[in-house]
């Protein structure tokens, strides 16, 4: 492994065989370069040999953007690539993309890049094993990745490449059967998600149509989110003060631009944001912990701090996100403050774009 600054996480280290192994089949699968004929949204589902969970695997390169195969993983994973899928069906050009949508991923992944892309890891890593591609240039060179919602990309633990290493050869007989069939369905709403047999060894025989199970394209449901809390004595304070009328809060939640070093790997923090749509004055922000993955705390005390700072409750609370308004609402409730769900907070995203580009100087 390569070395690394004093003050990063750890990098998990992974067997030598499994390296050699999961490199190997990076390899066949790079070289087949499925991406000419499939398309991201043929999906493979497979079942985690060790949990029994589903996995959902996307091949990436039919842009000639990115090359490259992800494994999606528990709920959050197969619900982000399914609704990712689903909604871009279905989109309208005139919504706003949502910022966060690309941190929010829980996956494993293996990209095909220049060498001059890899990482010192991945580079230590292809050395060790003594693999590399025939060709030299272009996007030939295999890098591995976890993803977790909420984190910078960051190398694989051993289960997450024996998870890798389960996927690329089934994968790779899935883009096979694909290849002769071309009409294999792309459309999850007609057809579903293919499914493959547990029994079905890739080493053995090559895949069939009759080894996949369809099953609808329904994305797992997502738990309630946490509810906002404030103390008694504070919420006592915040009922005395006078309801303002034209003062309307925008308030939203989303990652921090810039990563932070965390335990286990760098992650980028939950930012509450509160904009006084009147004045155009910031008037409330924080960041959350990385235990708090959903800043629960913060959005409790920069609401809090707001209104204290106004001296006044404001007549709306405006947001973007159904479950930030979620968050809230028992709170807002008890305050008397309507929350309204809006498609677009000018006031609140000229506020961030500022806040970021300080970041970025």
């Amino acid at each position: 492994m390569a070395k690394h600054r004093s003050n990063q996480p750890p990098i998990p280290v992974v067997a030598p065989a499994t390296w050699s192994a999961l490199i190997a089949a990076a390899h066949d699968f790079g070289t087949l370069a499925p991406w000419t004929w499939m398309h991201d949204s043929q999906l493979l589902g497979l079942r985690d040999p060790v949990t029994g969970e589903r996995l959902l695997c996307s091949i990436l390169g039919r842009l000639r953007t990115v090359y490259a195969l992800l494994v999606f993983r528990r709920n959050t994973g197969c619900r982000w690539i399914l609704r990712t899928i689903l909604d871009s069906e279905g989109s309208n050009e005139a919504d706003a993309p949502d910022l966060d949508s690309g941190l929010d991923q829980d996956c494993v992944k293996v990209e095909f890049t220049a060498k001059s892309e890899l990482s010192k890891n991945d580079l230590a890593v292809l050395a060790a094993a003594g693999i590399a591609p025939p060709a030299k240039r272009g996007p030939v060179w295999p890098a591995f990745s976890s993803l977790l919602p909420g984190t910078y990309p960051w190398s694989l633990t051993q289960a997450e490449a024996e998870t890798l290493l389960f996927a690329l050869p089934r994968v790779t007989a899935f883009a096979l059967l694909g290849r002769e069939h071309p009409d294999l369905s792309m459309d999850l709403l007609s057809e579903g998600v293919p499914f493959l047999n547990a029994d079905f060894d890739p080493a053995s025989r090559p895949l069939r149509l009759g080894d996949l199970d369809w099953e609808p394209p329904i994305p797992p449901p997502e738990s309630p989110p946490p509810q906002v809390k404030l103390p008694e004595a504070t919420l006592e304070g915040l009922l005395k003060l006078p309801q303002m009328q034209n003062f309307h809060l925008e308030l939203d939640v989303f990652y921090a631009p810039m990563a932070v070093t965390g335990k286990e790997r760098p992650f980028f923090p939950k930012t509450v944001l509160a904009v006084d749509r009147n004045t155009q004055l910031i008037v409330g922000m924080s960041m959350a912990e990385i235990t708090d993955l959903e800043a629960v705390a913060k959005v409790g005390e920069v609401l809090a701090s707001a209104l204290q700072q106004m001296n006044s409750r404001p007549e709306t609370i405006r947001v973007l996100r159904p479950r930030v308004a979620q968050m809230i609402a028992p709170l807002t409730a008890r305050l008397g403050i309507p929350v309204h769900l809006e498609r677009k907070l000018a006031v609140l995203s000229e506020a961030r774009d500022a806040m970021m580009q300080r970041f970025q100087r």
